[in-house]
């Protein structure tokens, strides 16, 4: 049977921890499933590796809400976006589906499924805009390397998210420019 959630490629994700003193964290992240293995490419550095390295577990959540995508990538969660779970990171709130992982940091961080659920079982939509402002956070969060190219590929990312985006896509795109100031 082939795997509903994760498939070969990279499946965007926020990935929520829990500090070893409990304090959540949300930050999106790509799952690489290459074969049968799973795992992560996390910046030492961050919250969510230290979370890791503490803790050893992290819960992927399947979203589908841009705005969800470029809060976590810049700023924290409030406690309204998760659902508190017993004994594992918090789920997001309105997920599609989680997974519940054993992370182990050995240079990538190696996953091990424990648990997941399928929350809904409706078709999520899925568009250009929606890709573009996924795209355009990613490069944001790396735009102190990237520079101009970086925000020349922002830009692009968002004409495309005014010609396909929802409204959803539209404000999360017009937030991004915000937090990045570069707000026409």
């Amino acid at each position: 049977m082939a795997d509903e959630i994760f498939q070969e490629g990279i499946t965007e994700t926020i990935v929520t921890t829990l500090s070893a003193e409990g304090t959540p964290n949300a930050a999106p992240m790509g799952i690489v499933k290459r074969g049968e293995s799973l795992f992560i490419r996390m910046y030492p550095g961050t919250r969510t590796f230290a979370n890791v390295k503490e803790t050893g577990h992290l819960v992927a959540n399947i979203v589908t809400d841009p705005l969800i995508f470029v809060t976590a990538a810049f700023e924290d969660l409030g406690s309204s976006f998760y659902v508190p779970q017993q004994d594992l990171p918090p789920v997001i709130k309105d997920a599609y589906a989680w997974a519940y992982f054993r992370a182990d940091v050995d240079g990538v961080v190696k996953l091990t499924e424990i648990r997941r659920e399928v929350v809904k079982t409706t078709v999520p939509r899925f568009s250009r805009g929606f890709a573009s402002v996924i795209d355009a956070t990613i490069i944001g969060t790396r735009l102190h390397f990237l520079g101009d190219e970086g925000r020349q590929r922002i830009h692009e990312d968002d004409i495309l998210v005014g010609k396909c985006g929802t409204p959803r896509d539209i404000e999360a795109m017009k937030r991004l420019k915000n937090i990045l100031g570069l707000s026409d």
